[in-house]
């Protein structure tokens, strides 16, 4: 115990003899209370000075000419209304551009817009297409988060007011007529002929009651057809994806088949230059008179060149029935975009130079009512592929051709064996007839190279782009399409809300029209029992009456009485306990920042390590418990924050310092730099998610789950309960919770620091080294 005073002493002693550190410690007990000062200043009463805040108002409601003659501007009465409001800065402007411009750049927070019907809308309730008087309300968010909920609070306001102002006027149309209606039966004997038209009155109210409800009615259903279209949009949506898809794959397969097609017009032309290689050798030898040495040779090439000829005939077979199956697809597809096609050459190469291609194009996809665009595509498509055709039947028959004169030439030769020897018999006895076979047949080969090259590929290329161009079309349709469904989704929220207030507007009217009935039906069936006379002074009685009171009374039916308890003066005594407490944390948090957490142990006999936390600890928790005197006297006597315990509020700001000062003392002593570090996170965390400004029930749910394990929500709960009343034993509850808190502080310091000591010291040489910290 002496070690502890001998350590507090010394450390007194230190501050006494130098000013400078006295200095620095005084400023470190004041500075806190200056944080929580001008932070509950700042907040003393913010919607007092709500009539800084602008918000454009523009009435264009154009009046309404009753039958009387008189004119009403239901408009004008609103804003005469909203100028002697003078809780929110109303701006009065002629121009709703002007407004709107205003509300753009920053001028006004808000701006309210009276529709030019307003009036007319509320006199003509009864009528049919009748509309809801509209205003509309424009609002910048961007400027100040706070502002918007200050301004949407008054348009609420204004809503209410013209709500209550509608209801009042229709009220008071109907007993202004019904007092019309009594002063002619005062002076007229009127009695029976307007008995009837009463009743006829009353009928007409409960037909218009039983309109509303059919109103109300179709609304709902209304509101249910939406909801549903509203839940069918996502699967729509997903569709028209799907189809893209679909569409996006036929175009990757379209390259394919433009890919292949370059291989089998390679392969072609291939084919074409072998066969004409062979009938050039054959003429080659035939003119050098060489059959004896070449007789062999020659009867190779012509073998080669009738076979090749036969591929090249299957090879344009087998196009032509391929596009012919395209144009047969092409043709079946209506109603929806779904398409199949195939674009196939087979062949070998093996040894004789025919060919081998392969490719197909297929689509796949569903988007219904595109059946027209589709129709055109088809036709656009089969028209080419019918070219295509003509082309390929062209170059069938000029290899058909070539065919039947190779086969003329083997037949002259005894068969289709070719040997060296009969070729050579063969054209010995007519080398002018075969010369001239050859010839016609080398003229053919190059006429079907320039059909081919310059006719079918450029056919197949003009079908393949078209097709290609096709399906980039329908893509961006469903991508518009798409965009389309999304905005829907919009459009059904803003149809639902209108279809709601109009529901609300109607039931406000049907209340008026159902309790007028409701005195019609009591009146009719006391006039049905009563005398003539009793009957006249019935009738007056019921239709004699202020119509200003009685549409002020529909209008407000109902008055709310407001009882506080627990009344707290001004929004600045409201948030005194949170800025306080957070101040208290913050004089902590200096204190272990500037002041060393380990005492000097000179002069010490033999110190144990509590005697060494206390003893430091000592001066701590003078200084919080100085900070916390200051910051109490403060809101008490510099800010008069409304207090109605001062005791318990000191008592509670001293606990709290010390179990503060206790915990993050402890901290810095067992972690170090790290300690510190966790204090400050703590308070931030305590900052956003201890329920000292908004309720805890609001927060995310992460600081719902945590806010418990902190010491900030029962020190401040504690201090409400001395400044708005107490409540049985919460006060001694929430002071015990907070003193568990000091508890853990001491585990911290006493128990759990231990371990740590030797890394600490380690940590310490290691900053040290840096000679930076």
């Amino acid at each position: 115990m002496k070690n502890i005073w001998r350590i507090f002493a010394k450390d007194i002693k230190g501050l006494v003899k130098n000013p400078f550190a006295m200095i620095i410690a005084l400023g470190l007990c004041v500075i806190p209370s200056l944080y929580a000062w001008f932070n509950i200043y700042s907040n003393w009463d913010p919607y007092a000075n709500t009539s800084n805040i602008k918000i454009a108002v523009v009435s264009e409601d154009e009046g309404y000419t009753l039958s009387d003659g008189t004119t009403e501007n239901m408009g004008n009465e609103v804003v005469e209304e909203l100028k002697e409001n003078t809780k929110i800065g109303w701006v009065f402007l002629e121009d709703s551009d002007a407004a709107l411009e205003g509300v753009r750049n920053g001028d006004y927070y808000a701006a309210v817009i009276i529709s030019d019907n307003f009036t007319y809308s509320m006199y003509n309730v009864f009528k049919e297409n009748f509309k809801n008087p509209t205003i509309t309300y424009y609002e910048n968010e961007k400027r100040n988060a706070v502002a918007t909920k200050i301004t949407d609070t008054a348009v609420s306001t204004v809503k209410q007011s013209i709500n209550e102002k509608f209801i009042e006027v229709v009220a008071s149309t109907i007993f202004t007529q019904t007092n019309e209606l009594s002063s002619e039966m005062e002076n007229q004997d009127v009695f029976s002929e307007f008995e009837g038209k009463l009743t006829n009155l009353n009928n007409n109210l409960i037909d218009y009651s039983d309109m509303i409800d059919e109103f109300i009615s179709a609304n709902a259903v209304l509101e249910a057809e939406i909801k549903t279209a509203d839940g069918e949009l996502p699967k729509l949506s997903s569709q028209i994806q799907n189809g893209e898809k679909s569409f996006q794959n036929s175009q990757s397969n379209l390259n394919s088949t433009k890919t292949s097609l370059e291989n089998f017009s390679s392969n072609v032309q291939t084919t074409l230059d072998g066969i004409n290689h062979s009938i050039n050798s054959i003429t080659t030898d035939i003119n050098n008179a060489n059959l004896a040495q070449n007789a062999q040779s020659t009867a190779d090439n012509l073998n080669k060149t009738a076979t090749d000829t036969a591929e090249l005939i299957r090879q344009l077979n087998q196009l032509k029935k391929s596009l012919a199956d395209q144009a047969a697809n092409s043709s079946g597809t209506t109603g929806s975009t779904e398409g199949t096609g195939s674009t196939e050459g087979t062949g070998s190469t093996e040894g004789t130079g025919s060919t081998e291609g392969t490719g197909s194009t297929e689509g796949t996809g569903s988007t219904e009512g595109s059946g027209s665009i589709d129709s055109i595509v088809s036709d656009e498509v089969n028209q080419q592929i019918q070219e295509i055709l003509n082309t390929l039947n062209s170059m069938n028959n000029g290899a058909e051709d070539i065919q039947n004169a190779l086969n003329a030439l083997l037949q002259q030769g005894g068969g289709t064996d070719g040997s060296g020897q009969i070729v050579a018999d063969m054209v010995n006895r007519s080398v002018a007839s075969v010369t001239q076979v050859l010839n016609n047949c080398s003229e053919s080969i190059t006429n079907l190279k320039n059909m081919y090259t310059n006719s079918l590929v450029p056919q197949m290329d003009g079908v393949l782009n078209s097709v290609s161009q096709m399906l980039g079309n329908v893509t961006k349709l469903l991508d518009n399409l798409n965009t389309a469904v999304n905005d829907m989704g919009v459009v059904f929220d803003g149809i639902q809300t209108t279809v709601s207030d109009t529901t609300e507007s109607l039931e406000q009217i049907q209340t008026v029209i159902d309790n007028v009935s409701t005195k019609l039906t009591e009146l009719i069936n006391r006039l049905e029992s009563a005398e003539d006379d009793e009957k006249v002074d019935a009738l007056l009685k019921f239709l004699q009456g202020d119509p200003e009171d009685y549409g002020a009374f529909f209008a407000e039916p109902v008055q709310v009485t407001t009882q506080e308890i627990y009344a707290i003066a001004n929004y600045g005594s409201a948030m005194t306990p949170f800025y306080s407490v957070l101040a208290l944390w913050v004089g902590g948090t200096i204190l272990v920042a500037l002041i060393k957490v380990k005492p000097d142990t000179a002069g010490l006999s033999n110190p144990k390590s509590y005697q060494l936390f206390f003893g430091r600890y000592l001066l701590f928790f003078v200084c919080g418990q100085i900070q916390a005197a200051i910051i109490v006297l403060g809101d008490i006597y510099l800010l008069h924050c409304q207090i109605l315990y001062p005791g318990l509020f000191w008592l509670t700001a001293a606990l709290a310092s010390f179990t503060f000062t206790l915990f993050i003392y402890a901290m810095a002593l067992a972690f170090g730099d790290v300690g510190k570090a966790a204090a400050v996170v703590v308070m931030v965390i305590q900052i956003a998610g201890s329920g000292g400004t908004y309720p805890i029930e609001t927060l995310p749910e992460i600081y719902q789950k945590i806010y418990i394990f902190f010491p900030f929500p029962y020190a401040i709960n504690a201090m409400r309960e001395t400044i708005g009343g107490m409540y049985g034993s919460d006060y001694m509850k929430y002071l015990g919770e907070l003193l568990l808190f000091a508890v853990a502080a001491l585990l911290i310091g006493l128990v759990i620091r231990l371990p740590f000591v030797k890394i600490n010291h380690f940590v310490e040489k290691r900053m040290e080294d840096t000679e930076m910290m």
